[in-house]
């Protein structure tokens, strides 16, 4: 029943749909300038999608993708049906169906702008489609980009959890999220440089390895445990802090 009732807030925000068509449009424009995106950038056709269009259509999915897990908890605290789930217990089962429902949904909705980009080339520039069918029927590179699809939206979903957790407010939520997605790596480097902490331990700790692991993703990508472990393992962390920080504001409060 909450699985459906999530999926339900999900399928009925109009402003979803307003982005598929303004991302469907971006990459209308990719495709019809990919040339000269190719000679500006001095890279292949192949190496602009990967490391410049699917990424960028990826970074703003994400980001509908947050807006849609944090107003369904802002509609929940208006409606007070958080005062419900609480008394019954069920904010986490909650919780973990809102994440079961925005992972499908977003990975679907990214497959679609996707495979809408593909027809455009398809139509636009048979050779290049010929270059990616190849890439796509190569079960090592499908299967690797694939999961480190699956793993960065499921991550990206937690870092929304920590927020909402963290602040049971949506405004400092959001920018919480936008401070961890755009300043992570920054506020890293500055760490490293400040107190002289050693590279390795930045490297891959939960401020970078989203950043480290989204670089990952192009047509070179293969399946190695060095690329997939370190986020699963920041994951995890992320689940603990979670579990933390809400026993400690039951026992505070």
């Amino acid at each position: 029943m909450l699985f459906a009732i999530e999926f339900g807030k999900l399928f009925r925000r109009k402003f979803n749909y307003l982005f598929i068509i303004i991302l469907l449009l971006i990459n209308f424009a990719f495709v019809y300038k990919l040339d000269t995106l190719a000679t500006f950038y001095d890279k292949s056709i192949l190496d602009i999608i990967f490391s410049l269009i699917l990424k960028v259509d990826m970074v703003i999915v994400i980001f509908i993708m947050g807006l849609n897990y944090i107003y369904s908890y802002r509609e929940d605290y208006i409606s007070k049906v958080n005062v419900l789930l609480e008394i019954r217990k069920k904010k986490t089962v909650r919780d973990i169906f809102s994440i079961l429902a925005n992972l499908i949904y977003f990975l679907v909705y990214y497959v679609i702008v996707i495979a809408c980009f593909v027809g455009i080339i398809f139509l636009r520039k048979r050779n290049v489609f010929e270059e990616l069918k190849t890439l796509m029927l190569n079960v090592n590179t499908a299967g690797s980009f694939a999961t480190m699809l699956v793993l960065l939206f499921v991550f990206a979903n937690f870092i929304f959890l920590l927020a909402l957790t963290l602040f049971n407010n949506t405004n400092l939520a959001i920018s919480f999220s936008l401070l961890y997605f755009i300043g992570g790596e920054v506020i890293a480097n500055m760490i490293k440089s400040r107190f002289s902490v050693p590279a390795e331990r930045v490297d891959n700790s939960v401020l970078t390895i989203f950043t480290k692991s989204f670089n990952l993703l192009n047509q070179n990508i293969t399946f190695s445990l060095g690329n997939f472990l370190p986020l699963a393992l920041n994951m995890l962390g992320l689940i603990v802090v979670i579990v933390i920080v809400r026993l400690m504001k039951k026992i505070i409060g």
